[in-house]
């Protein structure tokens, strides 16, 4: 009996050992893997750089001088798709994204298909976008995207006005 009992110790001490070496090259490997990823450089930049990316529109881009040259002769309506904002061009119209198509049927009396629109917004060409696609997909062929936003406008010296409460904001 007292070998059978010293088989079992030495077992036991073999599993012991056997698993602390076990342990002991786990945390090896995660520590070592950590630092491989803590050194490692980033894979994918955080932010886009536009002289790489190039941001695919759901319709052209209008250039400021155009579009100043279009608000002078009336010939094009100014859709505002901003969510919410103080100023906007004088007898633009309102159609966001998040109402897309209550604001579309507000503006039914107002909008034809063969209508030249011009979307403009806070600079971000993506809610614009989104926007024009969706007039396309309404049978609006006629849309662009005013560069630069609002604010390209207000630089330009375009006219702006304080929204009121009879503006749907």
């Amino acid at each position: 009996m007292s070998t059978s009992n010293n088989m079992s110790r030495s077992d036991r001490f073999s599993w012991s050992a056997s698993l602390q070496e076990a342990g002991l090259l786990l945390l090896i490997a995660v520590l070592a893997a950590a630092g491989w990823w803590l050194r490692g450089t980033d894979r994918l930049p955080l932010t886009a750089d536009p002289t790489v990316y190039e941001l695919e529109l759901e319709a052209p881009q209008l250039k400021i001088a155009a579009a100043l040259a279009a608000y002078e002769e009336g010939v094009q309506l100014f859709v505002d798709t901003r969510p919410a904002a103080a100023l906007t061009i004088p007898g633009s119209l309102f159609i966001r994204e998040a109402t897309f198509d209550d604001d579309l049927l507000e503006n039914f009396d107002f909008l034809f298909p063969e209508d030249q629109l011009i979307l403009f917004g806070d600079g971000n060409l993506t809610a614009a976008s989104n926007i024009a696609g969706r007039l396309h997909e309404r049978g609006f062929p006629n849309v662009t995207i005013l560069k630069g936003g609002l604010t390209a406008w207000q630089e330009a010296g375009g006219a702006v006005k304080i929204k009121t409460s009879q503006d749907k904001s």
